[in-house]
């Protein structure tokens, strides 16, 4: 599961509107949003107003989308990551022990600032309209790539049939992104002892022996 979140940066297919977008997100890592402004990200990239606003209706805008690329490489990510999986898993243990690893990869404390991200990114949507319409599709795209997976694994009897796989689906993102409730705690869960609770549910409940 490579985890590599800076390469590839922008989905964008222009040239100009995918260095804009590389600009504004290199710019994320060491501004916050208020404190980027057109001058700074036009002295970046070297690239004209009119341009930007060819591409961009503002710079909000702009940032909006150097964000959703961001959180739409995460997608892709783990959509790659649970294709392998199933692609290469010949019987319901090796399905297991793939999802052992991706648990492993996604609980790790190092990932703790891209989880604090996702809650950012969702906290914002909830305050914009524009950004949540966006990154609903995103998120959508997330969740109907994984619930295609899982059924399809449980075609091949690898995973139960008797639980939606939808409700699997969003069940995995959200233990992923859970972990942020421990990443501020004073004194953290034993970090085997999560990650093993979360592999007897998965081992318990999803797979099918």
């Amino acid at each position: 599961m490579d985890l590599d979140l800076d390469s590839d940066m922008a989905r964008a297919a222009h040239p100009t509107k995918s260095k804009l977008v590389e600009t504004a997100a290199r710019l994320l890592k060491t501004h916050k949003p208020s404190e980027i402004s057109v001058d700074l990200v036009l002295s970046e990239s070297k690239i004209s107003k009119g341009s930007l606003y060819h591409h961009f209706a503002d710079l909000d805008e702009l940032i909006e989308t150097a964000l959703l690329d961001r959180y739409a490489r995460w997608v892709d990510i783990s959509v790659g990551a649970m294709t392998q999986i199933l692609t290469t898993a010949k019987t319901s243990k090796e399905i297991y022990l793939g999802l052992v690893e991706v648990t492993r990869r996604s609980q790790d404390r190092n990932l703790s600032p891209e989880r604090f991200f996702r809650a950012e990114i969702l906290t914002k949507a909830n305050s914009s309209p524009r950004f949540a319409a966006k990154l609903k599709t995103v998120q959508q795209e997330l969740t109907d790539s994984l619930t295609d997976i899982i059924r399809e694994a449980q075609e091949r009897q690898f995973y139960n049939k008797n639980i939606d796989a939808k409700a699997i689906a969003v069940f995995i993102q959200a233990y992923t992104l859970g972990k942020i409730i421990d990443d501020i705690s004073e004194d953290p869960v034993n970090q085997e002892a999560y990650e093993a609770l979360i592999n007897t549910i998965i081992k318990e409940v999803f797979i099918k022996e």
